[in-house]
């Protein structure tokens, strides 16, 4: 027969076990649904520019908020040119930029390199800033301090750089 704390013991266990597990669930969901918008808006941009842009093929997604918020893809079309597509969902306006008549993501990694080669660079996103796109470096240095750099994206010229947050 199974003594009086022993059964304690494997009840306790089991609600432990039953706990964890619902716990571990309801992580799951809160961190699913916090990433949900961003999801929605990577498909909306994703939809909005297959029905009214060339774009064909998506290659990055992007997502800038400089006080405005900007979701962005960089894709290409049947003929194999590079596009890029900014949609801003509040104001609901979207822009088609040909990616000849900017400066890459590439480009804006290796001038940012050039400049700054003691920063890592964490990451690189394209979006809508005081009228104009954008390219945005976020970079971290050896003391772990977040820099972040704006870039023209039509001349790659840097517009301003916030450092050692």
């Amino acid at each position: 027969m199974i003594r009086d704390d022993t059964r304690q013991t494997i009840k306790f266990v089991v609600w432990t076990f039953v706990l964890v597990i619902a716990f571990y669930i309801a992580s799951i969901f809160v961190f699913y649904r916090a990433g949900s918008q961003s999801r929605d808006n990577d498909k909306r941009v994703a939809q909005l520019a297959s029905q009214k842009t060339p774009i064909t093929n998506i290659q990055s997604y992007y997502h800038l908020d400089r006080g405005v918020s900007s979701y962005s893809i960089q894709g290409s079309s049947k003929k194999g040119q590079n596009y890029y597509f900014i949609y801003l969902p509040k104001t609901k306006k979207a822009y088609l930029l040909s990616a000849k008549k900017g400066v890459n993501e590439n480009k804006i990694q290796s001038e940012f390199k050039r400049l700054h080669p003691e920063q890592n660079i964490s990451e690189v996103n394209l979006g809508w800033y005081k009228g104009e796109a954008v390219w945005e470096v976020a970079s971290q240095n050896k003391n772990k301090e977040y820099s972040y750099t704006l870039y023209e994206f039509k001349s790659g010229n840097e517009i301003s750089e916030v450092a050692n947050l």
